[in-house]
């Protein structure tokens, strides 16, 4: 991290901007520009990034985690802090991660039909060939794949979930 003084003699042999360090102070006051400095003791980072991993965020990456420690919950740390404390929190998430092996997300559902993912697979759109279908979620069966020419209005995909349901009665 540079000093005011420092960044000040950037400005000066590198940009030809010459400005006193009043100015200088009072620019990045007015910009609201901040020496990036954690806002709270590593304790409370641990401790907040404990609750998030317990609340359902453990699928999150470090940048993602970062953002949302200082976005939503007003803490500013670093991503190197992160990082390192990701890897002793959750050690496991980490190596599945990196490994390109995510998680599969837990739920329950009170039975057949009950939940239902509806997804699409625009690969083959250049082909002319859009992929919709469903799965259900208590069974993890494929309920209905379409092929369509095209994808962009939700009433076919609404159609396709309406006749379905017509299908089960």
């Amino acid at each position: 991290m540079y000093t005011a003084h420092e960044i000040l003699g950037f400005l000066t042999f590198l940009h030809g901007i010459v400005i006193s360090r009043r100015t200088f102070y009072r620019i990045t006051k007015k910009l609201g520009l901040k020496r990036n400095r954690a806002s709270k003791s590593g304790m409370d980072i641990y401790r907040q990034m404990k609750y998030l991993l317990r609340k359902g965020y453990s699928n999150l990456g470090y940048r993602s985690l970062w953002k949302l420690l200082n976005t939503q919950c007003g803490i500013r740390v670093t991503q190197k802090a992160v990082r390192l404390m990701l890897g002793v929190l959750d050690p496991e998430g980490v190596s599945l991660r990196s490994s390109h092996r995510l998680r599969r997300r837990r739920y329950c559902s009170k039975g057949p039909s009950f939940t239902t993912h509806i997804d699409w697979y625009d690969k083959l759109k250049p082909f002319g060939i859009s992929i919709h279908g469903t799965v259900g979620g208590f069974s993890r069966k494929i309920l209905w794949p379409k092929a369509m020419p095209y994808n962009k209005n939700p009433r076919v995909v609404a159609r396709f979930y309406i006749d379905y349901i017509k299908e089960l009665k």
